[in-house]
């Protein structure tokens, strides 16, 4: 347990909130949970953030760097009945000090939201004089309270008490999804709605609260209903429990298998035998048939008298396309999230491209039909963009093949795929739009292979993200199998197997079942610390861009994110976001994580994230040029406010400061210059200043840089292209973009020896976190946080616990004396370290 009575001191009186620090922290040094050295990391904690949450409880816990001074995990109490002054005005009853080695603490912290929430049991368990009253509240190993015990601090409901028994949904429980329906449900009545699970309730209003009631799949709960319209509400809430809370059950459409949720395990590490080889793209088994995709749009006459026609024909097709894709993207945010649906927002652009629609338009006047023009144009512009050298154009070749065949299908119509999918269909094609790739039907779906493409490619990402097992840069030797022909697609691997016979048959079907098991698994132990089988803690964090995501991410298990996107404020923008805006969400973001990290990238545009409100240079190689923090430091004003809108928010969490593409000390001392001189001025504590390691020249430097950062945090995306000189979304040239080169993976070593000699923590936030073939060899390089989408959180963090730290170290030394990206990913260690024998 990690809280108990004796860990627990009433009516204690401290002279000063250092004072209530250490006498809250000494409860854990007399339990041996921690060395005495921690207290002062408690009190230098203090320094950097404002610990006091509110309702008179503060939580002090000790700087990050330190957690090898905690022997256990363990939460001691300190109540001070009088309060002690904390910071200003704010007044602690409470002291709630933390020594957390693992993830066993956020179920206390659940309940410290709980009483957050509630005034009344707050300051009922700040005069207690009975300790069982404060565990009876906090710990969660505590007896649940008998039948006919009172509820805490509920208050009474006027008018009749409706009672319903309820149960979770099936599929995955009451987490993000269900639970915003719940809100959504609770807030068209005027009645008070709460829901019960064993000790706890929350109001059907609070999203956190719901969250928090711990209700795992089919938990049985209890919901009453009282005061105005209570049984029309009643009513409303019987039915929306009977269809789950829209939380449909696994396999379904509208749940699809979370990315990377099934990792590898095979008994043999090697293909079939005649199985052609890719790259893996998305992890999972696929025993289908093979269809070829074929995307053709109905034929069209190639000439036209009548041009004030054909205008207006074009024009009505790119507003149609302009409204099909918005929902496009917001089917795509409510499926699989806005950052995979922004690939369709951004398509938009093309839409109202000058030059494209003048090239159009000159065709037209020349006697060119509307769907001639628009081919036309959109064609050549394609081929210009893929054959030459600048590596922003060529990532949207596809992207403007996708947008181009939307609006010609709303020209002369025509089906987006000329034949029928069968049913257990595994789609191959030379590559796949993002927009293709969205539209499969996952009922008939099973995987995908493609030809070209990369692995870090918008439709790897999308597959990735619909839970569609695939492989990528397999040749093109898939496109000359049969459509009709049985196959097997081993994602994991990177294979497909044509005419499989019924021993390979049933070795994948064992494997497809072996995952599914390991998914569950892993979504079950999602807030079991990642620990190897050695003991060495790995943490794991998502990557996340809205607030809204924090409660889903904590859901998931992760431990804070490694990395929120703030481009999302930015996008789209004829004016960029006010401080309090920022502040607003910054806040938000910070308080959804209740006290966990959270890294704040400052704003990282240009490149292929250009700004409408900023004049962006001309450049030839924009990826080359002024994007991430030379962007900011070249508009002051914009880096200002974002600055101090973060400062504002870090007094109310955990967070920290990330500096986009820094390329060497110049720009990172400007940067913290600025930082301080913003900080000083707000009269804000001190935050963690860190920086992004994806330029090669910022992992050569690591040593120096190491002395005035506070973190690393590699991006892999871009330090793989900028080290191998391949666009990632390259038409043809992205199999070559493979983060386990030994190039790379020798600058990653490079990063964590020079960070771990100044003693510095460093993450990885890339999409190689997320590959099961990458994650022992970062672990076994000595990364300290793997970063990556919330879907792949449980399944990271179970690959972890069935890792040994030795073993990993013995992998990642073997990779960086490999020649090329293929050795390293056939290492027989990496192998059977991955797959297991």
């Amino acid at each position: 347990m990690i809280l108990s009575a004796d860990l627990i001191r009433l009516a204690a009186k401290p002279a000063s909130k250092d004072a209530a620090i250490r006498q809250a922290a000494q409860l854990l040094v007399d339990a041996g949970a921690i060395q005495p050295g921690y207290v002062d990391s408690m009190l230098r904690r203090e320094v950097e953030a404002d610990t006091f949450l509110g309702n008179a409880i503060a939580i002090p816990h000790g700087q990050r760097g330190d957690r090898h001074l905690i022997s256990r995990t363990a939460i001691g109490v300190l109540q001070v009945p009088d309060g002690v002054a904390w910071n200003g005005d704010d007044v602690a009853k409470l002291v709630v000090a933390i020594a957390a080695q693992g993830d066993e603490h956020i179920a206390v912290l659940r309940r410290l939201t709980d009483v957050l929430g509630d005034e009344a049991l707050s300051d009922r368990l700040a005069r207690t004089g009975d300790p069982q009253d404060i565990l009876a509240a906090l710990d969660p190993e505590a007896e649940p309270r008998s039948a006919g015990a009172p509820a805490a601090a509920v208050p009474e409901a006027a008018g009749d008490l409706i009672s319903l028994a309820v149960a979770a949904p099936a599929a995955a429980g009451m987490h993000a999804r269900p639970a915003k329906v719940l809100v959504q449900l609770a807030k068209r009545f005027g009645a008070e709605i709460r829901l019960r699970h064993g000790d706890r309730s929350a109001d059907a209003r609070s999203m956190m609260g719901l969250l928090q009631l711990g209700a795992g799949p089919g938990a049985g709960m209890t919901a009453e209903v009282s005061g105005p319209d209570a049984r029309a509400a009643a009513t409303a809430l019987r039915a929306a429990f009977d269809e789950q809370l829209g939380d449909a059950a696994p396999g379904s459409a509208t749940a699809p298998a979370p990315a990377g949720s099934s990792p590898p395990a095979a008994a043999d590490a090697e293909l079939e035998a005649g199985a052609l080889r890719g790259l893996p793209a998305s992890p999972g088994i696929a025993i289908g048939v093979l269809h070829r995709f074929r995307s053709e749009a109905a034929g069209f006459a190639a000439t036209s008298t009548d041009p004030a026609g054909e205008r207006a024909a074009l024009e009505a097709a790119l507003d149609q396309a302009r409204h099909e894709l918005k929902s496009v993207a917001s089917e795509m945010a409510q499926r699989v999230g806005d950052q995979h649906a922004a690939i369709f927002a951004a398509h938009e652009e093309f839409l109202g491209d000058p030059e494209l629609l003048q090239a159009a338009d000159r065709a037209i006047a020349e006697g060119a039909s509307a769907p001639a023009a628009w081919q036309g144009a959109t064609d050549a512009q394609a081929a210009a963009l893929a054959g030459i050298g600048d590596p922003l154009l060529a990532a949207r070749a596809t992207d403007l093949k996708d947008v181009a065949r939307r609006v010609l299908r709303h020209l002369v119509g025509g089906p987006a795929e000329t034949a029928a999918i069968p049913e257990k269909a595994v789609i191959a094609a030379e590559d796949l739009t993002p927009s293709e790739t969205a539209n499969l039907d996952p009922q008939r779906v099973v995987g995908l292979v493609t030809a070209a493409g990369g692995p870090t490619a918008h439709t790897a990402i999308l597959a990735r993200a619909l839970g569609i097992p695939a492989v990528v840069a397999a040749g093109p030797g898939v496109l000359d199998i049969a459509d009709g022909t049985p196959v097997i697609l081993d994602g994991d691997r990177g294979g497909l197997l044509p005419n499989p016979d019924p021993s390979a048959l049933g070795r994948a079907e064992e494997r497809r079942e072996q995952g599914l098991h390991r998914a569950d698994a892993a979504r079950a132990a999602a807030f079991r610390p990642a620990v190897t089988t050695d003991g060495h803690r790995i943490e794991v964090a998502a990557n996340v861009r809205h607030p809204e995501e924090a409660l889903a991410a904590v859901a998931a298990g992760a431990e804070g994110t490694g990395l929120v996107r703030s481009e999302f404020l930015f996008d789209e923008r004829s004016e960029p976001p006010g401080e309090d805006e920022q502040f607003d969400l910054y806040r938000r973001l910070a308080e959804g994580f209740g006290g966990l990290p959270v890294v704040l990238r400052t704003l990282d545009a240009g490149g292929d994230k250009p700004l409408r409100f900023v004049q962006h240079p001309v450049e030839a190689n924009p990826f080359l040029g002024l994007r991430g923090l030379r962007l900011s430091l070249a508009q002051p004003g914009l880096f200002r406010t974002q600055v101090r809108a973060a400062l504002r928010a870090a007094r109310h969490g955990d967070l920290r400061i990330m500096l986009p593409m820094v390329d060497g000390l110049a720009d990172l001392r400007a940067a913290k210059e600025l930082i301080e001189a913003e900080r000083a001025a707000l009269n804000a504590p001190p935050v963690e200043i860190g920086i992004m390691v994806e330029v090669p020249s910022a992992a050569v430097m690591a040593d120096q840089l190491a002395r005035e950062a506070d973190f690393f945090s590699i991006g892999t995306n871009d330090l793989t292209q900028y080290a191998l000189a391949v666009d990632r979304l390259h038409p043809t040239l992205g199999a070559r973009s493979d983060a386990l080169d030994p190039a790379v993976l020798r600058l990653i070593d490079m990063t964590v020896k020079a960070a771990h000699a100044r003693g510095r923590w460093v993450g990885v936030c890339g999409n190689m976190a997320a590959d099961p073939m990458a994650a022992p060899i970062l672990i076994g390089l000595g990364v300290d946080e793997l970063s990556v989408s919330v879907p792949n959180v449980a399944a990271l963090k179970a690959q972890i616990r069935g890792l040994s730290m030795a073993r990993a170290e013995d992998v990642a030394r073997a990779a960086l004396g490999c020649g090329t990206a293929a050795d390293v990913r056939g290492l027989p260690a990496l192998r059977e370290l991955v797959h297991g024998r």
